[in-house]
């Protein structure tokens, strides 16, 4: 059985496009794209890359293979809702009882979000996320 190794990766929106970042032993690797599947595509061939060269010596990278490789990702705010458009702004900020014009600066970057609205931000989506896996549709 292959090891299976999951990697942190942050998600920023920029520039109008997703920038993603991973740090892992031997490496920081950062890439841009138009969406979040193309960067962490970018991800898996710089890696890649990394395992057939620099990497291949690297004693933490010994029987590792880039098919077994996942990411765990944490976007910030605009990246998350960049990437899940279908989610409203306002809805988010009511479910997690917060001003629907803070959150609205906190995404746009104009303020920034203390670790506790944060949480509950998380928290309102995890709550919206679980209730819709519970929906059945006839």
């Amino acid at each position: 059985m292959e090891k299976l190794t999951t990697l942190p990766v942050l998600i920023d929106w920029e520039e109008n496009k997703f920038v993603a970042q991973v740090k892992a032993p031997g490496f920081l690797f950062t890439t841009a794209g138009d969406s979040v599947p193309k960067v962490l595509e970018n991800l898996q061939n710089l890696i890649a890359d990394y395992l057939a060269h620099e990497g291949a010596m690297s004693e933490h990278w010994q029987g590792i293979i880039v098919s077994d490789i996942s990411f765990e990702c944490t976007y910030n705010l605009a990246a998350f809702f960049e990437h899940y458009k279908e989610l409203k702004i306002s809805a988010i900020a009511n479910r997690a009882g917060i001003n629907a014009n803070l959150l609205q600066q906190y995404v746009s970057g104009n303020k920034r979000a203390s670790e506790s609205q944060a949480k509950k931000i998380e928290a309102a989506i995890h709550l919206l996320a679980s209730e819709l896996k519970q929906i059945a549709l006839s």
